[in-house]
């Protein structure tokens, strides 16, 4: 285990391979790891199990809209005052994204 706690986005993003379970932290549309996200799609990670903590948005969609997560547990999925998070509603009613609500 490295002393350091700080990892490069570099380095991060070469900690998340396929089919692993990957927590993501922050709010609805704030406090996101935007870079990571982005850097998970260009790569085109698969078959990704989200836990979100303490809710999920912006970049937990952004990754659910990809493609690149089959899984995500969460107590809330939603842009605030903005609604449901679009691309999380769009894999949900068409059946494919397995999901674990724990409200």
């Amino acid at each position: 285990m490295p002393s350091e706690k700080l990892a490069s986005p570099t380095e991060a993003l070469s900690l998340v391979n396929d089919n692993i379970t990957l927590g993501l932290g922050g709010g609805p549309l704030a406090m996101n790891p935007v870079s990571l996200v982005a850097g998970l799609i260009i790569e085109q990670r698969h078959n990704l199990r989200l836990v979100l903590a303490p809710i999920g948005g912006f970049a937990a969609d952004l990754l659910i809209a990809a493609g690149a997560v089959d899984a995500v547990e969460f107590a809330q999925l939603a842009f605030e005052e903005f609604g449901m998070a679009p691309g999380f509603r769009n894999r949900s009613q068409q059946g494919t994204l397995h999901t674990l609500d724990h409200t």
